[in-house]
């Protein structure tokens, strides 16, 4: 009985061991695989970082130069803006005094930015637009001019 008792231990014990063996294997391929999963994904971050890099980069760049493109066409409309105004009043002044027939023009004639400016000043002082033409004798229709371009030019701003 003796014999039989060690047969039987030893079975168990066997059993335990190749148990345990094959519970070390699994848990081995299992390490095995988050090591490679962990070092492919490192591989990928390392890949992609610079290429984060770079676009952020770039979009700051292509912001700044679209900043500063905005700026350009806000100044540039702000020139036309002024021109077309001052060739507005040159028109309508010189229609104006082409329609009255006064020879003395050059004497009467403003600088033409000084007639905005004295249009733009009056209409701040709470003047009306036709308080303001009669005053400046410039045509109704020039200071409603002066004046929509520039509420205009200050919605723009």
């Amino acid at each position: 009985m003796k014999i039989e008792l060690w047969v039987i231990f030893q079975i168990v014990v066997d059993f335990i061991l190749v148990v345990l063996i094959l519970w070390l294997l699994k848990n081995m391929k299992f390490r095995l695989q988050q090591d490679i999963s962990k070092d492919t994904s490192e591989k990928v971050m390392e890949m992609i970082e610079p290429l984060l890099t770079q676009a952020n980069h770039t979009a700051t760049t292509f912001g700044k130069q679209l900043k500063e493109k905005n700026h350009l066409i806000n100044k540039l409309n702000e020139k036309l803006d002024s021109r077309i105004i001052s060739l507005n009043l040159l028109l309508n002044r010189t229609e104006s005094l082409l329609g009255k027939g006064n020879e003395n023009s050059e004497s009467q004639s403003i600088d033409v930015y000084d007639q905005q400016e004295s249009i733009i000043q009056m209409y701040v002082a709470g003047k009306s637009p036709s308080e303001i033409a009669k005053t400046l004798s410039l045509p109704k229709g020039e200071v409603a001019l002066v004046l929509d371009l520039k509420k205009k030019l200050l919605n723009i701003l």
